[in-house]
């Protein structure tokens, strides 16, 4: 080769490193959910006392006692499901539209309420059903799909679901826990208000939690929720603990919502989307999965070969990508939580959250669209799962997922998300069928009685 050729080739080398020296990595993608068992196994464990996947009755006001479906548009449909075929659309109208419309208050959106045990608001809840929940667990999953937009890029819609004592009263009831999205950085926020004749106080502190709608990996996606809520015999002693993706966000032993007073209890879910202020654009969430228990739910169940199905493809050059992506699947041990801050002794923020991991198996790249098993052909069990062909049954697992742009370039892992659980062994009778092992359940929940 000539002098002349070399110094050429070396001058393009140096070219094409400058250039992806400047180009940014594309953006780490996320896992959309890991297909969970149909019908869900969860419906036999023990404690629940209602699962809706919303694939056999789309007229919501026959299986929720309240509902809101007019100013919005609530509805059951095929647009996109966690579970099944069907989901619940809450689709927003602009806030421009909403005015032109005449709609005075553009926030407004759509709800469902599921009212069970003593709850003296409807008279359809069978004799044999109406007993006192002084301790009741609600699960759901929810997404914000990939595009989602926050009104002034911050702003997301507060409302997503809340528990409630309901009285003879005012339709507010006694009391009410707020699974509530708040701030500027779309934090979940535990929020409080009580009107017992025992608490201490009307509004407790709000619990301000490290999970975090505008953080990347939480938005288009499928993502689990679920809130537990026990009422306690005298002052600050009640009980709560809420997690998210799989992870226990915020708990407190010495709320005072009741103050010991059981009047009435626990007897009532919402479902909601109201948005103070309205949407920026005509958009949706949706929500799917909706169940109430006794007893902590976790994740859904998959089969011990799941399948993952992956989300967008941030890619930072335009074009398509290579959809060149690999997959890891692992346990996650949550230590447990460090409060930062209270108020009048009452817990209202922890350090972020803290984990063991480890990684149990790992696929190669693949070229699939959207979806990959989790098995010997597609990659390989690492680990305590070296040389097996499956996951471990009734088992705690997260993800974390990285994709190659068309130039070649690999994003960077993502966080871990995408938490699911497998499916009991086939032996396993129901009221055997616990929560999944690594399913982190705080220090603060009472030990089995």
């Amino acid at each position: 080769m000539s002098k002349r050729a070399v110094l050429m080739a070396a001058a393009a080398t140096f070219l094409l490193a400058t250039q992806r020296a400047y180009t940014a990595a594309p953006s780490a993608p996320v896992i959309d959910k890991v297909v969970p068992l149909a019908p869900d196994p969860l419906k036999k464990a023990p404690g629940v006392f209602y699962f809706d996947d919303l694939e056999t009755e789309s007229d919501l006001r026959k299986n929720y006692h309240d509902t809101g479906l007019k100013s919005g548009r609530f509805t059951v449909n095929a647009k996109d499901a966690f579970s099944g075929s069907k989901g619940l659309e809450m689709a927003y109208i602009s806030i421009e539209d909403m005015k032109k419309a005449g709609h005075k208050d553009p926030g407004s959106a759509g709800w469902i309420w599921r009212f069970f045990g003593d709850n003296p608001k409807t008279s359809r809840i069978p004799a044999s059903e109406r007993k006192k929940h002084k301790v009741a667990v609600a699960r759901w999953y929810h997404k914000f799909p990939e595009g989602f937009k926050p009104r002034g890029g911050t702003h997301y819609p507060p409302k997503m679901a809340r528990m409630r004592v309901f009285t003879r009263g005012a339709w507010g009831g006694a009391y009410t826990y707020l699974y509530w999205i708040g701030g500027k950085d779309g934090h979940l926020s535990l929020e409080r208000h009580t009107r017992s004749p025992k608490a201490h106080r009307e509004w407790l502190p709000n619990y301000t939690t490290n999970f975090k709608f505008s953080n990347p990996v939480n938005q288009g996606r499928w993502i689990h929720f679920e809130m537990r809520i026990e009422i306690g015999d005298k002052g600050r002693s009640d009980n709560w603990q809420a997690w998210a993706d799989g992870i226990l966000i915020g708990e407190a032993g010495n709320d005072d919502m009741s103050g010991g007073w059981q009047d009435f209890c626990l007897n009532g879910m919402s479902w909601d989307t109201y948005w103070n202020g309205g949407s920026p654009v005509a958009q949706s969430r949706f929500y799917d999965d909706l169940s109430l228990s006794t007893k902590p739910m976790g994740p859904a169940r998959t089969p011990l070969n799941p399948v993952i199905q992956t989300g967008a493809f941030r890619d930072s050059d335009e074009g398509d990508a290579l959809k060149q992506w690999q997959v890891e699947v692992g346990t996650a041990k949550q230590k447990p939580l460090v409060v930062t801050k209270r108020y009048s002794s009452i817990p209202s923020g922890c350090k972020p959250y803290e984990f063991d991991r480890e990684t149990v198996w790992a696929s190669g790249a693949s070229a699939e669209k959207d979806s990959l098993t989790v098995d010997a052909a597609t990659g390989a069990f690492k680990g305590p799962l070296e040389g097996k062909q499956r996951l471990d049954p009734n088992t705690f697992y997260m993800c974390r997922i990285r994709h190659q742009d068309k130039g070649g370039e690999w994003s960077e892992w993502s966080a871990w998300h995408a938490a699911f659980a497998t499916v009991w062994p086939e032996d396993t009778a129901d009221d055997a069928k616990t929560p999944p092992k690594g399913y982190y359940l705080g220090q603060t929940m009472p030990a089995e009685k």
